[in-house]
């Protein structure tokens, strides 16, 4: 453990340094025959035995919860203690995001084209999909919500990254060092239970929250097919003079024209042959039978797709907010609890009249 932890060391020989000068006062003080010499140095070397009490449990303590966290997280994520295992999660989770931002933002794009397209007809002009303003303004308040947890993610992993540089390396040391001076005991015993408190318990109790990795990489792969999905992808620039092809388009999107059986729809025949949903499916020659080109059981359903793509994208960034703000806020109580009673212990004093009182 030693050799993990710089802290340990640190604290290992200041134990080491606090008994032997313990043992100083106490030779100084029968040798000479003051007794408040020999007494403070029996204080003292009872404080020293607590503090390396105090290094051994801690040290059993973080083997444990190093063993216990293993079944927590998920085999994928880091080995070794709890920090590292956050922080590998916190890194997983901003990586999900950040592609499940950049999908919505091409989404966003995709749909405000449509919004806005307008077919002019010289005496009046029409919007269809002028409706899908609901929907667009649903897209940017999730992008909105997206980039507040990216902010969220990336503060929590420089949080933990904090804890897992200073928890041990410093605050603990620094706790035992204020420790075993009687003027500064109360403070060196909270800095000890707030390296305990962060290291330990501020981890753990954020990993007990479901990884919301999964929700955020079913929503993006959600919004990829969509966003990939030819028939729903804009008009090159070369056909907008092209009205027929914006309107076929436009006819396609609002689903008239595409039903179960596409070869019986024969007003809309043509805008499915330009569209690439109907094929000659004969193998006669001088023969042509129409017939659907997308697989069996396939629809094109834009609207529909939509409402499932935001449906999708509710349930990641629920999920993605509990992890990022609700865990780490009741981690945090959990553990300014601990520091608290645990610090009340380790600075109240342990001599010769707590133990004759026993």
């Amino acid at each position: 453990m030693a050799g993990e932890f710089v802290g340990i060391e640190i604290a290992v020989i200041v134990v080491t340094a606090s008994i032997i000068l313990a043992g100083i006062f106490i030779g100084l003080g029968r040798a000479f025959g003051y007794k408040r010499i020999e007494y403070f140095g029996i204080e003292e070397l009872i404080q020293s035995v607590i503090n390396a009490a105090i290094i051994g449990s801690f040290a059993a303590v973080v083997e444990l919860i190093a063993a216990v966290s293993a079944s927590v997280v998920t085999e994928t994520c880091a080995e070794g203690n709890v920090v590292n295992q956050l922080v590998c999660t916190l890194e997983t989770v901003n990586t999900n995001l950040f592609s499940f931002f950049q999908e919505l933002a091409a989404m966003i794009m995709s749909i405000g084209y449509y919004q806005t397209l307008e077919l002019d007809f010289g005496a009046f002009a029409i919007s269809p999909f002028v409706n899908l303003s609901a929907l667009s303004n649903s897209f940017s308040a999730q992008l909105l919500s997206t980039n507040i947890v990216l902010l969220l993610v990336e503060l929590n992993i420089h949080i933990t990254n904090f804890i897992g540089q200073n928890a041990l390396a410093l605050l603990f040391p620094v706790g035992l060092v204020l420790r075993t001076l009687f003027a500064t005991r109360k403070v060196g015993g909270f800095l000890i239970a707030l390296a305990v408190g962060l290291y330990l318990f501020y981890p753990t109790f954020v990993l007990i929250f479901p990884d919301p990795s999964t929700n955020l990489y079913n929503a993006t792969i959600t919004m990829e097919s969509f966003n990939n999905n030819s028939f729903y992808a804009t008009l090159p620039v070369v056909d907008l003079n092209d009205n027929y092809a914006i309107a076929g388009k436009l006819d396609i999107l609002s689903g008239r024209c595409f039903e179960e059986n596409l070869s019986n729809t024969s007003n809309c025949n043509q805008t499915l042959i330009d569209q690439g949903l109907l094929v000659n499916i004969s193998t006669l020659p001088n023969v042509t039978i129409w017939g659907p080109a997308l697989p069996e059981n396939t629809s094109l359903d834009f609207t529909g797709d939509l409402t499932y793509v935001v449906q999708q994208n509710n349930n990641a960034l629920s999920m993605s907010l509990l992890y990022s703000v609700l865990a780490p806020l009741f981690s945090l109580l959990v553990t300014v609890v601990f520091v608290k009673e645990l610090a009340n212990i380790l600075g109240s004093e342990i001599g010769l009249k707590t133990i004759t009182a026993i």
